[in-house]
């Protein structure tokens, strides 16, 4: 799925998405292909608690929280000492 169709599906939620076909252009995450692995309503601890699960399990995948009020996702790039690229 794409940001737009995910924010249309789940309008005003905490999301945990798993990004595919992604690509890192001046320093932002350029992500093509998403799937919701969670949904949450009002608050984002639970999500953030699904997500340290998720990233504990499979450090890996690519996994992100996000809101759906979001009109584009807006994902940052870190570097190997924490820094925002």
């Amino acid at each position: 799925m794409n940001w737009q169709t995910i924010r249309e599906l789940y309008p005003h939620r905490w999301v945990v998405v798993e990004a595919y076909d992604g690509h890192t252009q001046g320093g932002k995450r350029i992500i093509n292909q998403l799937e919701v692995v969670g949904m949450f309503e009002d608050e984002w601890k639970p999500a953030w608690e699904h997500y340290k699960r998720l990233h504990h399990a499979e450090k890996e995948r690519e996994y992100y929280v996000v809101h759906t009020d979001q009109v584009e996702l807006d994902i940052g790039v870190m570097d190997a000492f924490g820094r925002i690229v």
